[in-house]
C-alpha cells in the first residue's frame, strides 16, 4: 500500500538520536508500497538535515531521492489553492504549508496512509477524501 511521507518521519530516519528513529526505520524498511513525498518538503528536509546533522546527511537524502526511493509529487496551482484553504481553515493550529501539502497530496493520490509522528496536526484535519487519515506508526 502507498504512503505519503511527512518531514519529521524522514528526518527521524537519518537522526539516530531522534526519539522516533527506530520506529521510522522499521516503517521505512517494512513499507512495500510507493513512498510519496510532496516536492515542497525537499527544502524543509534538506534544511533540517544540514543544520542538525551536517551536509553528509543532506547529501545522503538527496542520493536516496535521486535513486527513486521516493516518488516526488509536484503541486499544481489548484493544489496550492487547496493548501492555502487548509492553512486558513486551520490557522489556529497553526497548519503550515508543509503539512497542508502532505494532506493535499494524499487526497489527490487517494492515499489514506501518512508516515508521520505529527499526530497534533494530522488527527485534527478533516479530510475531504477519507473519514480519517491512518497515521503510521501510531495507527498500526
Amino acid at each position: 500500500m502507498a504512503i505519503v511521507c511527512d518531514t519529521g518521519a524522514i528526518y527521524a530516519l537519518y537522526d539516530s538520536d531522534d526519539e522516533n528513529h527506530l520506529e521510522a526505520v522499521r516503517i521505512f524498511r517494512s513499507e512495500v508500497g510507493e513512498l510519496f513525498l510532496p516536492v515542497v518538503l525537499l527544502a524543509e528536509i534538506d534544511y533540517l538535515l544540514t543544520s542538525r546533522l551536517g551536509m553528509g546527511a543532506a547529501l545522503d537524502f538527496m542520493r536516496t531521492v535521486e535513486a527513486g526511493v521516493f516518488s516526488v509529487q509536484q503541486l499544481s496551482l489548484a493544489d496550492l489553492s487547496k493548501c492555502r484553504t487548509l492553512m486558513e481553515q486551520y490557522r489556529d493550529l497553526p497548519l503550515g504549508f508543509s503539512d497542508s501539502s502532505v494532506i493535499v497530496t494524499a487526497e489527490k493520490l487517494g492515499v489514506q496512509r501518512l508516515f508521520t509522528f505529527d499526530q497534533r496536526h494530522f488527527r485534527v484535519v478533516q479530510s475531504t477524501a477519507f473519514s480519517h487519515f491512518q497515521l503510521l506508526p501510531a495507527d498500526e
